[in-house]
């Protein structure tokens, strides 16, 4: 069973972003757009790449995975399993660093899956007051169920894709999120240049 992805999925109302209206403003378009057609594909990423995280953050979405995985663990916990089935056994700060999640979020989190007996927690080896948690056979299991759904889900997806569009689709969206990780936001009140904006009086 195969977790179909709408574009048309309604956005949760927890995810929604104060302030930030779904259609842009013309007068705030970038200053740094090569052109009217640069302009109107940078708006296009930016609304796929919105709708992609609508799609990540989306409830029904995640309900549809966890049926076809027989899971039941939240969309965090997913994040968590992943990280530590990647990594190993990872203190609790490693693992909020590397997933980028609040602590006490992670913790709280990790409690849940461990009353589940999806991971354990363990003394470190060589400095007994460090504490590491990993996965459990239990918590392994349901990491395996649900790479294999989302590796089906995402042959599906693309299998009418050719290897050309599929090489040129990884080498962009490697290169993406590379840029995206590298590039620091900017204030509201700078240009694309990073200085301030400047006004025509």
């Amino acid at each position: 069973m195969s977790v179909p992805l709408q574009p048309d999925d309604p956005k949760p109302p927890d995810t929604e972003t104060p302030g930030i209206s779904d259609t842009p403003d013309p007068s705030d378009a970038p200053k740094f757009a090569d052109g009217p057609e640069a302009l109107a594909a940078q708006r296009q990423v930016q609304g796929a790449v919105e709708r992609l995280l609508r799609l990540q953050q989306s409830r029904r979405v995640h309900g549809e995975l966890m049926s076809a995985a027989r899971a039941q663990v939240s969309q965090p916990a997913v994040i968590l399993l992943a990280r530590l089935q990647a990594d190993g056994g990872l203190t609790i700060g490693e693992l909020a660093r590397r997933t980028h999640m609040d602590m006490s979020l992670v913790s709280r989190e990790l409690r849940k899956l461990e009353t589940e007996a999806m991971v354990t927690r363990a003394t470190d080896a060589r400095d007994g007051r460090v504490t590491r948690v990993g996965l459990t056979p239990k918590g392994r299991g349901i990491v395996r169920r649900l790479r294999n759904v989302r590796d089906r889900h995402i042959f599906e997806v693309l299998s009418a894709w050719s290897a050309q569009e599929l090489v040129a689709l990884g080498d962009l969206m490697t290169r993406f999120v590379d840029d995206l990780q590298s590039v620091r936001y900017r204030d509201a009140d700078t240009d694309g240049s990073g200085g301030p904006e400047t006004t025509k009086g």
